[in-house]
């Protein structure tokens, strides 16, 4: 097939199939020459299909198994069952797995081409969210609190480990200075991510509004949304980016990372854009033309 340059899904009612419980609509593979292929079904909840950053390997859940194939060859390799798939590693030359048992999970790592399995130092825990698995030797985790209960936060300490139990750093993603009075959207689930080239992460940010005591409530509006992001490297700002919220039939939503640009998909009436965005200067470059109800999985997601 060639290197995969992303994954899609179009959430037809008038193509869905209810053969399952729940469900579940065609996903297809575009190369990174432009063909397209159907992959089979996937439901919007969850996740059954990865791309590797690199576009080289697919992962496919196959009768409760997962399964990597190099979209450059013919290889396919099995992952041993009840292994789960938790992030591709950013130089996409391995895969972070997960056993899950009672509160926590052992971590182990896939390697590729060859397959070979070894089990990691470190362990899940609960409340922390996996955002990159930095070249296969260290894992880049925060501490995401979700539920309606959830208060917003004006910082976010992201913790990066050693997986085979070495030194740990930290870096941490503020949003006060860089954007103003604004907390991490912490609403259901907080938009938090890590990746793309050199690694960084990124979470959504907007300024909480107060309105005057004594004075009567205005109608809601929708507020200004930015991403900010942080180089896992080094500890910088990795920028700002302001997104278009609702304008003229537009509204903007963060998708992920693609080497050294955040992927944004521009929703519009009955159509939308794929967009690639530089931080650093913040110009937009459109990708794609997508249709009405297009779901986006990028490489390395």
């Amino acid at each position: 097939m060639g290197r995969g340059a992303l994954l899609y899904q179009i959430n037809d009612p008038d193509a869905l199939d209810m053969s399952g419980a729940l469900p579940r609509w065609p996903m297809y593979l575009v190369t990174a020459s432009g063909e397209q292929f159907s992959v089979g079904l996937a439901g919007i909840v969850g996740a059954s299909q990865a791309l590797s950053p690199d576009g080289r390997w697919f992962a496919q859940r196959r009768d409760e198994q997962w399964w990597i194939r190099d979209l450059t060859g013919t290889t396919e390799r099995a992952v041993p069952p009840g292994y789960e798939l938790r992030q591709w590693s950013t130089d996409g030359q391995s895969l972070l797995l997960g056993q899950p048992s009672g509160a926590d999970e052992a971590y182990s790592a896939i390697t590729l081409p060859g397959g070979e399995v070894r089990l990691l130092a470190l362990r899940g825990t609960p409340g922390r969210r996996t955002l990159a698995f930095l070249d296969g030797r260290e894992l880049v985790t925060a501490e995401v609190k979700v539920g309606l209960n959830a208060r917003p936060r004006r910082q976010l300490t992201i913790a990066i480990q050693d997986v085979n139990g070495g030194s740990a750093r930290s870096v941490s993603l503020a949003t006060t200075h860089q954007v103003g009075p604004g907390d991490i959207r912490n609403a259901f689930a907080p938009l938090v991510r890590g990746g793309g080239d050199p690694p960084t992460a990124w979470a959504l940010v907007t300024p909480q509004e107060e309105l005057p005591s004594g004075k009567p409530a205005r109608k809601p509006t929708v507020p200004p949304m930015t991403l900010v992001g942080v180089d896992l490297r080094s500890g910088r700002s990795a920028g700002r980016i302001d997104l278009v919220v609702l304008r003229g039939g537009r509204a903007e939503t963060f998708l992920g990372l693609a080497g050294t640009e955040v992927i944004l998909q521009d929703l519009a009436v009955g159509a939308g854009e794929l967009v690639a965005v530089n931080p650093v200067t913040g110009q937009r470059r459109v990708l794609t033309s997508l249709p009405h109800r297009t779901r986006v999985i990028l490489p390395g997601d």
